[in-house]
């Protein structure tokens, strides 16, 4: 009987402090939606990894590489679930958070490339002190906004960009994934004249049928609104690749998590070290901060909206500002232990689908993601790389070989493809949106750098606001930055 009462007593305490049958929900439901939207966002356990090896130096050893890709699995793991904890308990909102797609991409390819490629040039170690100096700077104004809720500055922050340019960043971004996810799908690759052709003929076609079926997979969940479909993707990828022997299976299902290759790797010394470092670091900490901010608010409006909770104006500003709290101290948390921005993901809507309503679908996935870090040997043999010998003029000067990831490219190209339904919210009978949005969407896609098409998108804002006399239109601070962004680009071509 004891017993009894107890039990009782503790699920009564659930029910009040997440307010579950207030919000006409039960503890079921919860955990049913917990389980949706980890199925749903759990690819990012085998992208993550993938993506954040792309920062290795060349000449790293295998043995090198597999503890890197251990140690970031770790950390996406106990990040994510440190931020879906705070969620839960501050802000009580539905809402899981883990490592953003296309802020890892700009980690990688941008901030992290060459800059003879057009990337900043910073090292792994150095990329992860910009971002904790970003993660800082939205935990401030995260924390003044849970505190203060009438002066909250991430608003004012958030306002400053033209909607037309919020809509095609994200557009942007989710062409720049397809395209990645195309390459290492085999499906185009480089080809001399016109830069970028058909693979086809030139990739095995066992590489290339591993995606294609992973693709098609993504294409038949998505129409039928199954949950969990890029993790039912690589499912699939992943038994065609054994199937064909693109991919071998692991010697182990479980390993202890393992930290050292990556947790508190952070380098600050190298971010200023000269002016023109100097200039990159701020480029680099200014797009972590405003993608991670954008990200969160457009997650936050979506989940909200569908779970019935303002944004603000009705007592919530509090829940909202703890749901900031939690996104930039997982991205603080990331950071340090060895992985990019941790952001809060529109994936939620799964579990809000399946009746989450409360802050306890977000722990629950904490809980799944700290379980998910044992089967690291899983996803590292899904997610490892295929070597393919390129003949000789095609792609690479005299051949070379590439790596490929099938398993991982069906859900980059299906995740692309989602992120276009941002590009209706653009107006494009009006040339001066239409044009800046253009602009920064190609930008992205054909310099591969976020940063770029993201000038590209306001220095063009700003000139044909100015050609059409609108003046009050263009907002200060993208004028500033129009402007800063100009110089940045002077410098380069002056040397």
């Amino acid at each position: 009987m004891a017993g009894g009462h107890d039990g009782s007593t503790c699920l009564k305490r659930l029910d009040t402090t997440f307010q579950i049958s207030a919000r006409g929900s039960t503890l079921s439901r919860e955990l049913l939606g917990a389980l949706a939207t980890f199925l749903t966002l759990s690819y990012i356990l085998f992208v993550q990894p993938a993506v954040m090896s792309l920062t290795l130096p060349d000449g790293t050893s295998q043995a090198g590489r597999e503890a890197f890709a251990a140690g970031v699995l770790a950390a996406v793991c106990l990040a994510s679930a440190l931020a879906c904890f705070l969620m839960g308990i501050l802000a009580n909102l539905p809402v899981a958070l883990a490592p953003a797609m296309g802020h890892n991409f700009f980690f990688a390819l941008c901030v992290c490339g060459p800059v003879a490629t057009g990337g900043l040039g910073f090292t792994w170690s150095q990329a992860l002190a910009a971002n904790l100096i970003a993660g800082l700077i939205f935990l401030a104004l995260s924390l003044a906004g849970y505190l203060l809720p009438r002066f909250d500055p991430r608003r004012l922050l958030f306002g400053a960009i033209p909607p037309a340019i919020q809509s095609s960043i994200g557009v942007g971004i989710g062409i720049l994934i397809a395209m990645v996810g195309f390459e290492y799908a085999g499906i185009v690759t480089g080809k001399p004249g016109t830069y970028v052709g058909l693979g086809l003929g030139k990739i095995p076609w066992k590489i290339v049928g591993t995606a294609l079926i992973g693709l098609l997979a993504f294409g038949a969940c998505w129409v039928r609104r199954i949950s969990g479909a890029p993790l039912l993707a690589i499912a699939a990828s992943a038994i065609a690749g054994l199937a064909l022997g693109v991919l071998d299976l692991p010697e182990s299902l479980v390993a202890l998590p393992d930290l050292s290759a990556t947790a508190f790797r952070l380098d600050f010394s190298g971010l200023f070290e000269s002016g023109a470092a100097a200039r990159g670091a701020v480029i680099a900490v200014a797009t972590f901060l405003f993608l991670d901010m954008f990200d969160t608010v457009g997650t936050l409006a979506g989940v909200c909206r569908r779970t019935g909770i303002s944004l603000g104006g009705d007592g919530s500003d509090r829940k909202i500002g703890g749901a900031f709290v939690a996104d930039a101290a997982g991205t603080v948390a990331g950071a340090a232990l060895g992985t990019s921005t941790i952001t809060s993901y529109i994936e939620s809507l799964a579990g809000v689908a399946a009746g989450a309503r409360t802050g306890l679908a977000a722990i629950g996935v904490g809980v799944l993601f700290l379980a998910a870090m044992f089967f690291q040997p899983v996803f590292s043999v899904v997610a490892a790389p295929v070597s393919v010998q390129l003949p000789v003029g095609f792609a690479i000067p005299g051949g070379g070989t590439a790596s490929l990831y099938p398993c991982l490219a069906p859900v980059l190209i299906g995740i692309g493809a989602v992120m276009m339904a941002c590009i209706r919210d653009i107006d494009w009978e009006d040339p001066t949106e239409a044009l800046p949005a253009f602009l920064c969407i190609m930008g992205m896609a054909f310099t591969v750098s976020i940063t770029d098409g993201i000038a590209f998108g306001f220095i063009s804002h700003v000139v044909v606001k100015a050609a059409a006399g609108r003046f009050r239109e263009i907002r200060p601070f993208v004028a500033v930055c129009a402007a800063l962004l100009l110089l940045r680009y002077a410098f380069e071509l002056t040397g």
